[in-house]
């Protein structure tokens, strides 16, 4: 006869040690500790005025097999993107079914749209110092032409 007890009581045992020491050798990393050559973002306004934002809808039917999404989407055509910020652009494989145990592999170009949310912080910024300037250079010229109009 086996003893199921004692083996449940070591198996317990082994999985609480094993879950003790993984804890012990766990870290915490800061962001900027796992990056590398991190710089600041450079002219973004000149380059996302050179994007042509879209509306379009995917070829669903032509392309079945891509189990593409319906109806009206707004974006980017990838390759048109491509040549502002290649490194945004990702070749992606999709394989299907194409006949019975056939299959067949196709490239599609996809954008890493979430990269783009620090260049749109970084142009905003850029704005906001260029109204702020502009918004003392008016104040100034106010000012100036408030003081000729009362002499």
């Amino acid at each position: 006869m086996y003893n199921f007890s004692g083996l449940m009581k070591q198996s317990t045992q082994l999985i609480t040690c094993l879950f003790i020491s993984a804890a012990v050798y766990s870290q915490n990393l800061n962001d900027s500790e796992i990056k590398k050559n991190i710089t600041a973002i450079e002219n973004p306004l000149e380059k996302l005025v050179q994007l042509q934002p879209k509306t379009f809808e995917y070829n669903t039917e032509q392309y079945k097999h891509l189990k593409l999404q319906h109806g009206r989407k707004f974006g980017f055509v990838a390759e048109d993107f491509q040549h502002i910020f290649p490194d945004m652009v990702i070749e992606k494989s999709v394989s299907y079914m194409f006949g019975k145990n056939v299959y067949r592999n196709s490239t599609i170009k996809t954008i890493n749209e979430q990269s783009l949310i620090p260049l749109l912080v970084a142009a905003i910024k850029d704005q906001q110092l260029q109204i702020d300037k502009l918004t003392t250079e008016l104040e100034v010229l106010k000012n100036k032409n408030a003081s000729a109009g009362a002499e």
